[in-house]
């Protein structure tokens, strides 16, 4: 009698075990998709290549074409969050996947020969993370010609 008592307990304690791995791995799934969604990156993708050098924490090059985020502005070299900006950078995008949006409104580029967009690196939208992580300010001068001022992450600083 005991050991029948045994194996039934074994029995639903497995199955304990397994409705909760069932549940774990459909919380991951859900939260993995809806993470993915929330940065889901435009179909307006213009060029790509892979990340190779971080100038500051609005400029980098892929492929070697440099690239001015659009509206972000981060702290300059010997500024109060220069380092903390660059290095946010540095991990989402040195040496990986950058896709680039360039902004309709500024398609000529900036007085430095810079393209200017929106940059993705590996789907993550870099010009998003920057401002959520306060690493930037938008660069409201522009908010009137970016086709990007009505972004979630620009459209409070932008109107």
């Amino acid at each position: 009698m005991n050991a029948i008592k045994n194996k039934r307990l074994l029995f639903i304690i497995i199955i304990i075990i397994i409705v909760l791995i069932i549940i774990s791995f459909s919380i991951y799934v859900l939260y993995k998709a809806n993470y993915k969604q929330e940065n889901k990156k435009q179909d307006n993708i213009e060029f790509e290549g892979v990340v190779n050098h971080i100038v500051d924490g609005d400029t980098l090059d892929i492929n070697d074409n440099r690239i001015r985020l659009s509206l972000v502005n981060t702290p300059e070299r010997g500024q109060e969050g220069y380092m903390e900006a660059k290095k946010l950078v540095q991990s989402l995008c040195l040496n990986k996947k950058g896709e680039v949006d360039i902004d309709d409104g500024q398609r000529r580029g900036d007085r430095y020969g810079r393209e200017i967009g929106v940059v993705y690196c590996d789907g993550i939208n870099l010009n998003k993370a920057l401002m959520e992580n306060n690493l930037a300010i938008i660069y409201s001068k522009y908010c009137d010609i970016s086709e990007f001022s009505n972004e979630e992450w620009a459209k409070p600083h932008c109107h």
